[in-house]
């Protein structure tokens, strides 16, 4: 009889807060249970910025997804964004113990442990120290060290920073929510692991989450992330502009950008008009379709342009055999697979959450890819014995850290 793991995931993005509740299986598949959305503005660029607002949220999307499934939980695998996040890659080296020189999985805690050791400033946590690949006795590309006979193990990880404070504040909220947090997972991480093929993830790909308030651009080879960067604009910047330009409300100009936005002209009928209400009074003004257009493609390009950069940076421009996968809430905007693979000159799909059983139709769109992938990264959670996973993995020390920093103040 298979065993079943309940997993939750949050994700706290600008403009809405979801929760997905799967349950996992031993061979991974997912089959989610209940699913909670409800909008959010506690949040700027992907950062708290309301405590009381973003608690609020986390209840009413966890109430949501409670009653749809049927079941309580009491705790969460919680997203983080924002900017502040960065990452780089480090590397441990240690001497095998073992008299017989057999890697034990001691070892590879250690040299996981070893490239921890990097120069972090003191206002920043270590979110992710994500082993990529070891080495044995000058053998590279080892994957799976453990069993392996050797005297010098060698490992090269992905660490991701972030700041203390916007880390403490997520689990300040989710603790005065009534959850506890199981893990925190940097955003473009947990989309990731919803959207992507080991296929791709193997040869070289891109991702993009385009979210509201911020886009995570993470680059993956040889079946792991080597590079992750935020960039601070998103969907709400496309939206301020088409209010500014067409001199409407926020709102107007959120529907607009959903109902009849496009990112080129040219597929655009000339004599198409669209119905604007000017902001400040009752006018309505008949507009060209196109001027919508003009207005978001600039947009939109920019923001690929910004992502084609942080490519360019660490060395894989054009060197991405997968090409790239665009997803997130702002990945349904029309016409913006077409702009993403005239920037980067390369194929490009739109990312949709694979592998999910249950009620997967509440799930299928882009918008729910970090939410999805939360409940994927949670399912493959090891337990934790003094702060540190079994797995050597995903060592949170962020979060036993935040814990005690929260026990001391309440």
């Amino acid at each position: 009889m298979l065993r079943r793991k309940r997993v939750v995931g949050l994700d706290l993005g600008t403009s809405k807060v979801a929760v997905v509740i799967g349950e996992a299986d031993d061979y991974g598949n997912i089959n989610v249970i209940g699913v909670g959305e409800t909008p959010s503005d506690g949040l700027r660029k992907g950062v708290v910025v309301n405590i009381e607002k973003t608690v609020q949220a986390i209840h009413q999307a966890a109430q949501s997804a409670e009653r749809m499934a049927g079941v309580r939980f009491d705790s969460v695998v919680v997203s983080l964004a924002g900017p502040h996040l960065m990452s780089q890659v480090s590397r441990g080296v240690i001497a095998v113990a073992r008299p017989d020189r057999e890697i034990g999985q001691d070892d590879v805690s250690r040299v996981v442990d070893a490239s921890r050791a990097v120069s972090v400033a003191s206002d920043r946590e270590l979110i992710h120290v994500i082993p990529r690949t070891f080495t044995v006795d000058g053998q590279e590309g080892v994957k799976e060290a453990a069993g392996m006979t050797g005297t010098r193990l060698e490992v090269e990880t992905h660490i991701v920073t972030g700041a203390q404070t916007s880390v403490q504040n997520v689990i300040k909220c989710v603790h005065q929510a009534g959850f506890d947090v199981e893990d925190v997972v940097s955003q473009g991480l947990a989309a990731g692991q919803a959207v992507l093929s080991p296929n791709e993830m193997e040869l070289g790909v891109g991702l993009m989450d385009l979210g509201a308030g911020t886009t995570d651009v993470v680059i993956f080879n040889e079946g792991a992330a080597l590079q992750l960067a935020v960039l601070p604009v998103g969907g709400n910047h496309i939206t301020s502009d088409i209010a500014i330009g067409l001199r409407t409300t926020l709102d107007e100009a959120e529907t607009l950008k959903l109902n009849y936005g496009h990112t080129l002209t040219g597929v655009i009928p000339p004599e198409e008009k669209i119905e604007v209400h000017e902001v400040g009074g009752d006018r309505v003004q008949a507009v060209p379709r196109r001027y919508l257009a003009e207005i978001i493609g600039p947009r939109v390009r920019e923001i690929f342009q910004m992502a084609r950069e942080e490519v360019r940076r660490c060395g894989y421009d054009g060197l991405l055999p997968a090409g790239l996968v665009v997803t997130g809430g702002s990945a349904r905007l029309l016409g913006t697979i077409d702009a993403a693979g005239q920037i980067f000159n390369s194929s490009v799909r739109l990312g949709l959450p694979q592998g999910v059983g249950g009620l997967a139709d509440r799930v299928s769109g882009p918008s729910f890819a970090t939410g999805v992938g939360l409940v994927r990264w949670g399912s493959k959670l090891q337990p934790v014995t003094n702060g540190k996973h079994l797995n050597g993995g995903n060592v949170t020390a962020t979060y036993q850290k935040s814990v005690r920093w929260l026990r001391d103040f309440f």
